[in-house]
């Protein structure tokens, strides 16, 4: 697992969760607050897991992390899949 990969994505989600709080606040702000500390927690739980050598954790946490960046999966700056970078 590579730490980039996590890192990646969650700043992926965390552009576009800042871009919807922009465009929804104040009606959307609970929810962008649920959800950045939802991606927040998850990239916390991914670096713990990679420094652990958990590899199975760690593909657990960038799958869930990756469903939530798949909401903007036809945005420009998307984080496509790097598949070598996932494995040691």
């Amino acid at each position: 697992m590579d730490l980039q990969t996590g890192v990646r994505i969650y700043q992926f989600v965390r552009d576009r969760l800042d871009d919807q709080r922009q465009e929804q606040h104040p009606h959307g702000h609970e929810a962008y607050t649920d959800a950045w500390r939802k991606a927040h927690d998850l990239d916390k739980d991914y670096a713990s897991a990679v420094y652990s050598g958990d590899q199975e954790e760690a593909e657990r946490i960038l799958r869930e992390l990756t469903e939530m960046a798949d909401e903007w999966g036809s945005h420009p700056d998307y984080p496509r899949p790097d598949h070598t970078s996932t494995r040691n």
